[in-house]
């Protein structure tokens, strides 16, 4: 298995822990940038230390974060011998962090040409559902007669006239 996967996932478990409302983020800095000292990553990867002094060091170098969290990270990776896996592990989870914060396009096509204060109304709307900053990409496409469609990602809102006549027509005939 790669670093890469291993890595990733005591990423997300940080991660997840950051979600809840848990601050690792400040201890996990502080040791991903000792382990990145070339010194230190020396002995971290030198298998003439055992891994019990190495996780001393660790914890020692972060003792001023004070995170349980993380401390329980540092022994969990000593015991397995990854150690040295904490930088790519910090990494990993700033980009999560980062992504959670970004903002996500919002493709929505309308019958006719939305106003500006109509566009702000609804990223607000959508940021508000969807728990980041949306931007609105306006399409104008008169065949759904009236309503929206919004895309978001991968998910689909069909609020168009054209899509309930189409329900309907399906209810009827069957």
């Amino acid at each position: 298995m790669s670093t890469a996967k291993i890595s990733r996932r005591y990423a997300v478990a940080l991660f997840d822990l950051i979600q809840e409302g848990v601050d690792v983020r400040p201890a996990l800095l502080e040791a991903a940038a000792f382990s990145s000292n070339s010194e230190a990553s020396a002995i971290l990867k030198s298998p003439a230390y055992p891994n019990k002094v190495k996780c001393a060091m660790l914890k020692a170098a972060i003792s001023g974060s004070g995170s349980d969290e993380v401390f329980r990270l540092v022994e969990l990776l000593a015991e397995r011998a990854k150690l040295v896996l904490l930088a790519e592990i910090a990494a990993q989870v700033l980009d999560m962090i980062a992504q959670a914060e970004s903002s996500v396009d919002a493709g929505v096509t309308s019958a006719v040409k939305m106003s500006v204060a109509v566009q702000r109304a609804l990223a607000e709307s959508l940021t508000a559902a969807v728990g980041k900053k949306v931007n609105i990409v306006a399409n104008t496409d008169t065949s759904i007669l009236g309503g929206v469609i919004i895309r978001i990602g991968d998910r689909k809102i069909d609020c168009s006239v054209k899509s309930r006549l189409d329900a309907l027509k399906r209810s009827i005939v069957g």
